[in-house]
């Protein structure tokens, strides 16, 4: 008996552990298990169900990604290292030690950061594909319909143009703004709302008065702006037009979004087993 009862109870414990590790649902084919979800959970701080939705939108993007035939060379992922340190003002080395330091590989970052990229390519040819540019009228019904929203957008800016070939040196001049750096070129603009692109205007939006914005990599080279001033008040639908275009892509983006995946959700096999 003193030789059957620790055999029992390894397979009770044995038995607790795969319940508690145990495929909970199946989506075409792809296993979500229950500690997966208890994870998520937890680490999201969302109640079972929003877990339980998480994941299943997770593994249904992944299959479509796999469907598309969507893959990311290694040349764009190190490129996109690269912007990505650029714009840190670290290197490469750098970056991989303050991921050690917060418990992550620099491998399972790479998978990370390459999974991303093939959902932002999938969304970019999948999903903002099939969304129709708007007409004048449309985003003057949308600026009708949600006038108080552009009551303080900015319909004049006054702002300054640091660039440079390094991102170093601009975080120089954004921590010390009247030092003088070699290598970075100044320029001084007033532009009004309208003859921005809706990305550099949300961007400007977002950044306080007298402060810079964070480095954007063009490509060519960095590029902060100090926001000196913001005309505001409203002037009509024509002041605000970039701004309106700005808010409607985002909510167009959202909804298209949501629409893809319900539509990927009412037809994929999914089978609940346990939760």
């Amino acid at each position: 008996m003193k030789k059957i009862l620790p055999i029992l109870l390894f397979s009770l414990i044995c038995s607790h552990a795969q319940v508690l590790d145990a495929i909970a649902i199946d989506v075409e084919g792809q296993a979500i298990t229950t500690l997966e979800i208890q994870a998520v959970k937890q680490k999201m701080n969302i109640s079972q169900q929003a877990a339980v939705e998480a994941l299943i939108k997770d593994r249904l993007e992944k299959s479509a990604i796999e469907k598309a035939g969507i893959t990311i060379g290694h040349a764009e992922i190190q490129a996109k290292v690269n912007a990505i340190a650029a714009s840190k003002g670290l290197s490469q080395a750098q970056m991989q030690e303050i991921l050690q330091q917060k418990g992550l590989t620099w491998e399972s970052y790479i998978e990370q950061l390459t999974t991303g990229m093939k959902k932002e390519r999938f969304f970019q040819e999948h999903i903002l594909s099939t969304i129709e540019r708007p007409s004048d009228n449309e985003l003057q019904t949308f600026y009708e319909t949600h006038r108080s929203e552009f009551n303080d957008a900015p319909t004049q800016l006054s702002l300054v143009a640091y660039k440079s070939s390094s991102a170093e040196k601009l975080k120089e001049i954004i921590l010390t703004p009247m030092k003088v750096v070699s290598g970075v070129k100044k320029e001084s603009i007033l532009a009004n709302s309208n003859e921005m692109s809706p990305a550099l205007l949300n961007l400007i939006n977002n950044t306080a008065v007298n402060s810079f914005t964070q480095p954007i990599n063009t490509g060519n080279e960095f590029v902060s702006y100090f926001v000196k001033s913001k005309g505001t008040g409203q002037s009509g639908f024509e002041a605000v037009k970039n701004s309106v275009a700005t808010r409607w892509a985002q909510g167009q983006r959202v909804q298209a979004a949501q629409d893809f995946f319900n539509k990927l959700k009412s037809n994929a096999n999914i089978r609940v087993i346990r939760l």
